[in-house]
Order: structure tokens, then sequence, then C-alpha cells
């Protein structure tokens, strides 16, 4: 970088005059390009002025190139450019391709030349061999089109040459789809330096300015957004002359307010009226209506509201402004604009004023709710005889204040010196109510109006109880209607932080229906913005009809979107990764469908996972077409949303006020529900099983309930949709109506009263319904009391999938009383879940005794659980041997696993295994290994299409095509982070073993794997057989922990039994990579620990097992399975403690280890411990309670008191 551009572009112009390829590569390049353009000519295709053109160009890199994703087939590379070519025009292609027949799928569309065809005309065979990738850079260059591969210098120098040529940028691009277009816009230099070459290198080089931005004016491309104006003049689609909107909408006959009624329109230059949502009049009813709480016509004098700026950005502003403007038009006030200021508060002249964005001033406006500004506010109260009685010297101090402020205590400028002038005088009243306060929900009822608190009717008295819940409500009386000036301190002490139609309650349905048609005819956007959103929608539309999809009645859809917050959210647990975004949303959006981002990520990287399956459309690509120089920040914003609320399907973001107000415009628009989606999938299904209404200040989304059904005279609960789609082709989501979130219990409740068990999804779901203040300890007794394990129907039910295949879940354990109080854990959380299939536990190296007392003891304590819970002995298998098969005299319990397993298979009546032939019964079935130590969380499975609660292992750029079921030929595991170290030990399966074929990259994604096991009878039965005869040489060769899990890997490998990866199955260490603890990190705080307590996996996704072979602790509460007490489960053993309720407090993230040492945990760790600290201290107790209820005859002791830190 040269600092003076005079010098900076002499040296660029030095590069470019000197540092070029010798003559002999020119002319053999000229030659080719000569013999090209002749034969384009007798095509028809013209040469450019510049001598370039009369074919087009590629460049295919195949080999040795590290990155795998832009290595595509001949198939993909036709496929992103197919649009480029003329018919009938020749293509160039250079390449490092040996083999032709690659370009077949092209070749059969274009007439192909490479460098090879021209040898002897170009007099090729003088060169050096080394210049001949030079040779093909030139030609290339010359081309009408070029496309060349991501991540090339080769490709990248060919751009260069044709930026040197002035070739137009929109001649050039790239075949991976996300990066098609990159070289269509200015960009300076950043990021991946090699991937590409950046325009400042040859842009206006031989002035004497340094350039920063296009010279070139931007172009519609045949694959880029559809950008020509011209296209706007297009007559729009037919819109509708009904008032009703789609699936919002009420028959006519139920909705006089539209009486008189039309649809509003949007002055703009072009037509796009059909983004006018609301009505324009007003019906007759509602222009005549007048507020029975405002003052009489006798009361002459003004009375105002006035009101600080909201401290958030934008939409909390705009639900600000919504509530105060609502609370002015019902009571007669006139609206006072702060004083204008920075609309993110902070010391600049980026100033903003509020009617920049509303239409405030339009006569229907000003009839319906005057509004000024704060400068007039003081010009006409500030006076001596004014409301303020400012002195001289005041008035001109606060004039200028309004002028423009800042609201920083210590800034010149204060705009709290208005408001304290205000609040001082004898005319003014702070609102005693608002989100923060005590008072937190605003009741409007004719008769308390009038007559005042003590005259509430049950009636009336019911509908507030429903409407505000548990917060207290504020009415509208007489006495608030006095005061001239109405003061909101909304800045920050009481904040307007709610939805106008969750915050105000008009008693009467009419005139709460009036209100909510108020904000919806009148508080919307203005129409310049809502122009410039109008001509992106027909754009994205017309380029959208060209494809086959269709724009519905109501003129939206064709396209679908999303908005994708990435920045200043401080609830980072929607802050989503660019893989689970895609992961989350793909089957929401039809195949190549256009997709629409709204985003504040201002790299488009992020979002090459939706670019490879879809064409991508951002704001900016229209800033030519609407205009969007001539807007403001905010004003893009606002545009930006109105796009997206257009979409066919739209995904947001929770917590989002942005997505929030998208998905109100599309409920104004009458789009179904079932068409909103969230990214987040705890709450993907919020907008259309969600509820309709919340009785508190909530503001993570919005509610239906300001939208449906406002044009009639009634009250709505609930929406016209049903529990699912009435069209089976439109977007499917889970029909099952969820149950409303329980009742709150008041203030007069006992604790007893608080700690009932709520009902959850399933009435049979038992244990992991309950969600208690203490986790539930003190009502399992009464929750279980009469509970034997499952009825006989369901033990019986369960027994098969519902696919008519039977599970055999199987875990291996040595006699001990370490492993037994395991086991019946273990079961216990099977029975807890429901998990399907026959659960046994393999029992290996028993003595008679041992024999004895694990039947008695199963009989008595598991068999009551599940007759489909078992357990199996077979022969001690732990001896370690050497080569010759003698003991050594020392053990390696893990050896049990795979012999026991193989044992089980082939002894056990469930198989009936025939030794001479090998074959076994129910062969197609599934068998699972699973360890001890696991406790289940939800049902084992073999189906893994789902996509909301399944992770598979991708460890590379560009993820592979999993296999979603198990079936014979692909069994499934749980990732495990040794990679490839198994192989190793390959050696062990012989010199002819088929696994010495197996490369690290294969390994990795197919075999590193542990259990869960997975695999059909047949498959284990073989993967058995290898694993017991191999495990014994690994471990000699490794004498270690895990050599009977890389055995398993060598066996798979030798089978040629490659895995299905799966991350999602498992979680253990806190810290682990490649499994599923991006769950657990996307459950709200304040559910972490009833999650844990009662795995609501419908709820939220949770992974399968949690594998608590690690350690566990949050605050003084510690887990380790290594200090559980080996008789927990006895009538005289006390329970564990648990975590406090508070266990997610910042406060509390840390726990004592077992050498009594403090371990700090970093928010994501102290998610992850409390998690499995609630999880596995509540199992544990759940499940000793279980045994003391059922086998204890005298009181048993129920005092949770155990802890495992050494205080």
């Amino acid at each position: 970088h040269f600092t003076n551009p005079l010098i900076d572009n002499y040296f660029k112009r030095f590069v470019r005059d000197f540092i070029h390829y010798h003559d002999n590569i020119f002319c053999a390049a000229g030659k080719i390009m000569k013999l090209l353009q002749e034969e384009g000519l007798q095509r028809g295709f013209n040469m450019d002025d510049e001598g370039g053109g009369g074919f087009s160009a590629m460049h295919v890199r195949r080999g040795d190139l590290q990155y795998k994703e832009v290595i595509i087939s001949a198939e993909e590379w036709y496929a992103n450019t197919a649009p480029l070519w003329y018919p009938n025009e020749i293509l160039y292609i250079a390449t490092d391709e040996q083999n032709k027949s690659f370009f077949d799928p092209i070749a059969k569309h274009h007439n192909l030349r490479f460098l090879g065809d021209y040898w002897d005309k170009a007099g090729l065979g003088d060169l050096d061999p080394s210049l001949m990738g030079m040779v093909e850079i030139v030609v290339c260059s010359r081309g009408r089109l070029f496309v060349g591969t991501w991540h090339s210098t080769f490709t990248a120098y060919i751009t260069r040459l044709r930026g040197y040529y002035g070739t137009s940028k929109v001649s050039n691009y790239y075949s991976f789809k996300p990066r098609r277009l990159v070289l269509h816009k200015w960009e300076y230099p950043g990021g991946n330096y090699a991937a590409r070459e950046f325009p400042i290198g040859w842009l206006g080089i031989d002035g004497d300015e340094f350039i920063d931005g296009d010279i070139e004016a931007n172009s519609t491309s045949p694959i880029g957004p559809l950008a020509n104006k011209s296209i706007l003049m297009e007559p729009p689609p037919a819109r509708p002359t009904h008032l009703s909107r789609g699936f919002s909408g009420l028959p006519m006959n139920k909705t006089p307010s539209l009486q008189g009624a039309s649809r509003g329109k949007i002055n703009c230059d072009i037509n796009v009226d059909s983004l006018a949502y609301w009505n324009n009049p007003q019906g007759t009813r509602d222009r005549d209506f007048i507020s029975p709480f405002a003052p009489k016509k006798t009361d002459q004098s003004n009375r105002y509201i006035t009101f600080e700026q909201d401290c958030g950005r934008w939409n909390n502003l705009r639900m600000s402004l919504e509530i105060v403007f609502e609370i002015a038009a019902a009571t007669g006030r006139i609206v006072v604009l702060p004083p204008i200021q920075n609309l993110h508060l902070e010391a600049s002249e980026n100033k903003y004023s509020f009617d920049k964005f509303y239409s405030f001033q339009t006569d229907d406006f000003k009839k319906r709710l005057p509004v000024i500004s704060m400068k007039e506010f003081i010009e006409r109260e500030g006076g001596p005889k004014g409301l303020l009685q400012l002195g001289d010297s005041e008035y001109k101090t606060l004039l200028d204040l309004a002028s423009f402020c800042e609201h920083r205590r210590k800034s010149e400028i204060f705009c709290g010196k208005i408001y304290e002038k205000i609040i001082a005088s004898p005319n003014s009243m702070v609102a005693p109510f608002g989100t923060g306060s005590s008072l937190s929900c605003l009741v409007f009822d004719v008769t308390i109006f009038k007559e005042g608190i003590d005259n509430i009717s049950e009636k009336v008295e019911s509908s507030v109880k429903e409407f505000c819940g548990y917060r207290s409500p504020a009415y509208y009386t007489t006495q608030l209607g006095l005061p001239h000036v109405l003061h909101f301190n909304t800045f920050n002490e009481n904040r307007l932080l709610s939805h106008f139609y969750e915050f105000i309650h008009f008693t009467d349905p009419v005139i709460d229906n009036h209100f909510k048609r108020f904000v919806r005819d009148f508080m919307h956007y203005s129409d310049s913005i809502f122009c410039a959103a109008g001509k992106i929608v027909r754009s994205i539309q017309r380029e959208s009809l060209d494809r086959g999809f269709v724009i519905d009645e109501e003129g939206g859809g064709g396209y679908s979107s999303l908005h994708v917050r990435r920045n200043d959210l401080q609830y980072k647990d929607v802050l989503l990764t660019e893989d689970r975004w895609f992961e989350n949303t793909q089957e929401i959006w039809n195949p190549n469908e256009i997709l629409y981002i709204s985003t504040d990520e201002t790299q488009k990287k992020f979002f090459d996972p939706f670019a490879l399956k879809h064409d991508l459309r951002f704001l900016d690509d229209y800033w030519e077409l609407a205009d969007l120089e001539t807007f403001d920040v905010e004003h893009r914003g606002m545009i930006d949303a109105i796009v997206a609320s257009r979409g066919r399907a739209f995904a947001g973001t929770f917590y989002s006020t942005f997505s929030g107000y998208i998905n109100r415009m599309r409920g104004y628009y009458g789009m179904s529900k079932f068409t909103s989606f969230y990214s987040w999938n705890p709450v993907k299904y919020e907008m259309q099983k969600g509820p309709f209404f919340s009785n508190e200040n909530k503001f993570e989304r919005e509610y239906p309930v300001g939208w449906v059904g406002i044009d009639g005279d009634e009250r709505i609960t609930q929406d016209f949709e049903g529990d699912a789609p009435k069209n089976t082709n439109s977007l499917n989501a889970p029909t099952k109506k969820t149950q409303p979130d329980p009742p709150r219990p008041s203030k007069n409740s006992n604790t007893n009263e608080k700690e009932k068990m709520l009902g959850d999804e399933n009435p049979s779901d038992g244990l992991k319904n309950l969600k208690l203040q203490d986790h539930g300890i003190k009502t399992l007794e009464e929750t279980m009391i009469s509970m034997q394990g499952f009825l006989p129907s369901e033990d019986e039910n369960l027994e098969q999938s519902q696919d008519g295949s039977s599970m055999y879940i199987v875990f291996s354990t040595d006699c001990g009383k370490f492993q037994h109080w395991q086991s019946y854990l273990l079961f216990f959380s099977a029975m807890r879940i429901r998990q399907p299939g026959f659960i046994t536990r393999i029992a290996s190296g028993c003595t008679d005794a041992q024999k004895s007392e694990a039947i008695e003891w199963h009989e008595e304590h598991i068999a009551v659980l599940s007759k489909r819970f078992r357990i199996f002995f077979t022969p001690r298998f732990s001896d370690i041997k050497d080569e010759n098969g003698k003991s050594t005299g020392s053990d390696y319990k893990y050896f049990n696993k795979p012999f026991g397993v193989r044992y089980y298979l082939e002894h056990s009546d469930d198989f009936n295994y025939v030794e001479k032939t090998g074959n076994l019964e129910n062969e197609d079935d599934f068998v699972i290994i699973i360890d001890p130590d696991m406790l289940l969380l939800r049902p084992l499975t073999t189906d893994f299409s789902d996509g909301s609660s399944v992770k598979f292992w991708n460890p590379f750029a560009k993820a592979i095509e999993r296999k979603k079921k198990v079936v014979h030929g692909t069994p499934f595991g749980q990732t495990y982070g040794f990679s490839h170290t198994w192989m190793k030990f390959i050696k062990e399966a012989g010199p002819n073993s088929p696994a010495l074929k197996v490369d690290e990259r294969t390994a990795d994604l197919h075999y590193q794997v542990g259990p869960p096991y997975i695999a059909t009878v047949r498959d284990m039965h073989k993967i058995a057989v290898r694993w017991s005869n191999l495990v014994p040489s690994v471990h000699r060769a490794f004498p270690q922990l895990l050599s009977e899990m890389y055995a398993y890997c060598l066996a798979a490998a030798d089978l040629q039994l490659p895995h299905e990866v799966v991350d999602s199955m498992m979680i253990s260490a806190a810290d682990a990579y490649g499994e599923g603890w991006d769950f657990i990190d996307a459950i709200p705080d304040d559910d972490v620990c009833t999650t844990a307590v009662a795995p609501a996996y419908k709820k939220y996704p949770l992974p399968t097992v949690l594998h608590y072979c690690q350690t566990y602790g949050v605050s003084n509460v510690l887990f380790s399975k290594y200090k559980i007490p080996e008789n927990i489960f006895t009538c005289e053993k006390p329970l564990l403690v648990e975590p406090a309720d508070d266990a997610m407090s910042g406060e509390n993230s840390f726990f004592i280890n077992e050498i009594r040492k403090r371990v700090d945990l970093k928010p994501k760790y102290h998610k992850r411990h409390t998690f499995a600290t609630c999880a596995m201290t509540s199992a544990v107790n759940e499940a000793a309670l279980f045994y003391k209820m059922h086998h204890c005859k005298a009181p048993a002791n129920k005092e949770r008191t155990i802890t495992l830190v050494k205080l």
C-alpha cells in the first residue's frame, strides 16, 4: 500500500505494463484465440471493441486443490452456469482434468475446445511444457464470458487480465454456487486474499486518484438479481377487491366496521399497492368513532402525551411508540414526539425524528390523532401563559434542545433537561404504569372510567384477570384524564417493552378491535419505504415467475425469506452457526426457490450452506433499483422487513423484535401461520402451535391476537386455521396441538399447591412431566405411589417399533456392585422415557452366588418395571491371554463387551442361532449396544431422518450425504473423538484385509464410532464375531483403555461396513466435540435444569443419552459416578443433594471438584454442567425414591443429604 494514490497507481501500472508473460506465450495464445474467434464468426458471434469475445471460456480445476467443496461434477458446472452461455456458443475449457469424458454433460449442449485441439496450429510443441498453463490463462482472458474455480489463483489471474483488458465485471463468474456473482460488486481486499483478485488492482489505475468503488454501473446478469427497472413497469398482479385478508380475516357479514372502507394505496412511481395491508379510508364506523375515554367536547383545553425515546434499537422504539399512540388515540391527547436525537442514542449528528418513518401529517392521520414535535410543544406551552411557564432563558435552552439533544446525562445538550421541566409542572403527571413497573397492564373500561374502580363487575374482573394474568392492572380513570400532560418515562426506568395488544386491554371487544385496526391502518411505515420495498418484491417475484413459482392472491410469495440476526443480540442461544441455520430450516424451502435474506451479517460466506442449494438475494442487490442510497440506515431496515414479510415462507430469529414484526405484517397480509418458522429448533413451530395470546409483557415473538379477526366485533381467542394446514401441499408442521402454558399459582397458593405435577404432552409420560420448583422430588411419592412400571398393554405395545421391527438393546457389565446400581438406573431411565424394544443386561463372569443374587434382585426390582427388561449371563471373558492363548494372569474387563455380545447373540433364545449355517432368526431386527453408565434422555431409535433432532458428524467443509435409517449394510454409531487412531493397528486384521483400503478421510467419516452402536441383527453378529477375533491382538498392541473400541472400528472396516456417524446421540464431557451439546446450549437458561430433570424432548431437541463417565458440578453440588455410594438404592440410604433453583445464575458459575478445588465455568460450560448435574442427581434420586416407595416396609430415608463434595 502506497498512501499516495499517484505512487500507488504508478506501481500498479508498472506491474501491468512490465510483469506480463513473454511474447511467445501471447503469440501462441493469440493463434488459439484467433482460431476460436474465426469459428465463432462462422456461427454469428462477433468480437468486442477490444478484440475479445466470439467464444466463452472456463477454468475447471480438478486436482491437488485443498478446498474440496469447489471441486464439483461436470453436471454441477453446467447446472450452475447454463443460463450464461449463448446457444451454439463455443466453450474453451482450461483444465487439469485429463479424462475429457468428464465434460460429456457439458458437451451435450455446446461444442467444447481444449488446449490440445490447437497443438499443431498454435505451435505448442515448440514451447516449454511448463508454459502451457500461461497460454491457457491468456486464452481464457479473452472470452466473452469467463467462469472459473473459486480458490484457484489460476482463475484469479485470468480475472485480473480480464480487468486489464477492460471487460465488464458482469462477464466474470465462479462455478461454486455461493460465489458465482462475487466479482459483480466492488470489494476492497479482505478475507481469503488468495481465493480471488480484487478490482483495486486494475480499476482506474491510469489516473491519479484512489478508486474505492465501481466505475461500471450495475447491470443484470442472467443468473443474478433481476435489477432492471424496466420490468417494474409491467402490470402488477391483479389485486382482490374484498377486504378480508387471507387467514386473518372474517366474512364481510361479520365485519360491519369495514362498511365504507377501501384497500390502501401506496404513493409510488410504480404500482406496488399489493403491499398495502391497511385500509384507506377506514370504514364509516371507524371514521365516526369517538372514544368514550376522551375529554368531553365542552373541554376545550389541550391535553398531551409526552414520552422519552426508548433506550433500545428501532423495533423497541416502535413497540413503545405504538403503545403511546394507542393510549393517546383512546384518551384524546395530542402526541408530542421526543426531541430530535440519534435513534441509537449516540453522540452524533445522525438525526432522526419519528415522522420520517410514519405519515403523521396526512389529513386522515391528523383527524384521528394530532402529532406535534417537541419544538412545537415548547413554542405552544413554554411561554408565561403556557403549561410549562418557562423563563426566557429556559425557553430558549429547551427550544434549542428540542432541535437536537442527546440522552447522556453528562452531555451539554442532555434531553433530560426538557423532561425535568415537563415533570416539574403542576399540570403534568408521570404515568404510573409500564412494562417494568408494578402496574404492568393498562385497562380501559367505560364503566370504571365513568364511575370508578369500586364499580367493577364480575364480568369485567374476569376479563381483566384473563388478560393481565399475574400482572397488576392499572385502570384508566377520570383522574388519569385530568392532567394536561401525561408523561411516560420510557427511556429506561419504566419502559414500554411490550406489544400494544398485550399491554393495553379494552374490556369492550368492539373498542378493543377498533384500536387494533387503528394501529394496523395508521401506524405503518411511510409510502416511500413501502415504495422501495415494493420494487424489490416485484423484482424478485418477476424472477420467480420465470422459474414457475406462483404469487398468492394477496400479491405475496413466489420466493421465501429469512431474517438472520447475528449481532448485538443478548440471547446467545439463538445466534446459530451457518450450518445450524441451514440444517434447522432446509426442509422449509422449495427446490430452486429464491431465498431473500434480511440480515445484519456482513460476511455473505456465512450463507454458503444456503447458496449451495438456492439463489440468494439481499437488500444491497437492489441498491440502484430501489434507490437505497436515498434512505437512511434505519429506513433500509424497514424496507428489509417488508420484503421479508412477503415471502411464501419465512424463518426468523427468536427473541428478535425485527423478526416478530415481520410475522405481524405477515398476519396483517393474512398469511397462514403454517408458513412462519423460527430457526432455533426449540421454538421452530412457535408461530404455528404456540399460544394465541400471552398475558405477560413478552417481546420475543408476536401473537396472533393482534391481527386475527380484528375487523369483527368479537374477541377472538384462537386462530381460524386449526392444528394442521388445510392445503396439504403447503408446508407441513407438527399437527399435534400444544397444551397451553400451565397456570401460575396465585399469591395465596401454598407450597404444596405450587409443587403439584403439571401436565405435559402425553399424560402417560410419568416422571418426565414433572416441572417443579424443587425438581419434583417432593411429589414423586404422590405421582408414582400406584405406579408399577408399565401397564401390561403398554408394555406389550412397546415390544415392537411402529414399523413392526424389534430392537434388542444390550449393555455389558460384570457382577460387581459398582455396575449393579448403574444397571438399575439405566433400566429406570428406560422406563421413564418409554423406550421401545427389549433391554438386556449382559452380566459376564458371575460366580454362582453372584448369579443367584443378581437373578433375585432382577426379578424383585427390575422385572416389575417391565417384562422387556432382562438379564443374560455369560462366562468370564476378561482374562488376558498371550499369543499362544495362555492366560497372563491379568484382566481387561472390557473384553466382556465384544465376547459377551457375541455370546448373547449366539446363545440367547432371542435369535435361535444355528452354528452350522451361521443363521439367526430375526436378522432384520436391530441390535443396539450401549454402556451401563448411560442415562436415557429420549428413546433410542433406528430412524435418524428427523433433521430437527439429529446432527450427523461432518468434519469437512463439504458435508456428505448421510443415510438416515439403519438397514442391512448401514450400521450407525455415535461420534467419538479418536479420529482414525484405530488405523495404527490395521495390520492386526491381516495382509489381505479390506481395512487396508480405507483412507484417513473415510476413516474419519465412517469409522470413528462408539456406543451407541446400532446395526441389524445380521450385521451386528458379523461385527461381533470379527470384533471378538480382533480385540485380543489389538489389546496386545495397545494394552490400554479404548483398545476394544479400536478393535470394533477395525472389525467394521474389515467387514466393509461403514457406519453413519451421528453427533447427537450422546453427550459426555462438557468440552467434547462431535456430541449433542448444541442441543443443550440451545435450551433457555430458565429451562436448563427443569429440562434435565424431566426430559421434554418434544419441546427441546435432546441427545439420546447422557454418558456420565465424567465429573459434573454446579456451585457446591458435584456428581461423579465414582463417588456414588454402592448402596444408593436401599431403604436406609438418603438421597443426593441437588442443584438449587438458581443454578444458572451467574454467581453459581463454578463447582467444587473432588479435591475441593474451585473450578470456574464459562457460560457455555456453566450451562452444560448445570444440565448434566441436574439430570444425574435428580435421576438417581427419582430411581431411589421409586425403589423406596415399592420395596421398603418401614419408613424409608428420603432426606436429601448426600453430598459428593468433601467440605
